[in-house]
């Protein structure tokens, strides 16, 4: 059995760019954890916690919430998801517990 240098070639060739494009195809694992956000309940915890911060933050914390609620009603779940961060992110004190030291 002869294998030609040009089929050798060929092979190593193929399979360093297959190696180079596997990072390319890893899929990312958030949409499957982004069907668990209830909108609705996002919705409500946000709002009960925008009473309690300052006014300027608490109103573009509600302005996003909104904006959730409404990208939650057409479907996208995942990116409705990202706006209630946001919101919780505005509304957030800014106290942290420092449980590791």
């Amino acid at each position: 059995m002869n294998i030609s240098s040009f089929t050798l070639d060929r092979i190593t060739l193929v399979g360093l760019a297959m190696a180079g494009l596997l990072p390319f195809l890893a899929l990312s694992p958030t949409p499957a954890r982004a069907a668990a956000v209830d909108c609705a309940a996002e919705a409500t915890a946000l709002r009960s916690q925008a009473h309690t911060a300052d006014p300027k933050a608490a109103a573009k914390a509600l302005k996003l919430v909104r904006v959730a609620e409404k990208i939650c009603a057409e479907g996208n779940r995942f990116e409705a998801g990202k706006k209630f961060a946001q919101a919780r992110g505005q509304i957030d004190t800014g106290v942290q517990l420092a449980d590791r030291r």
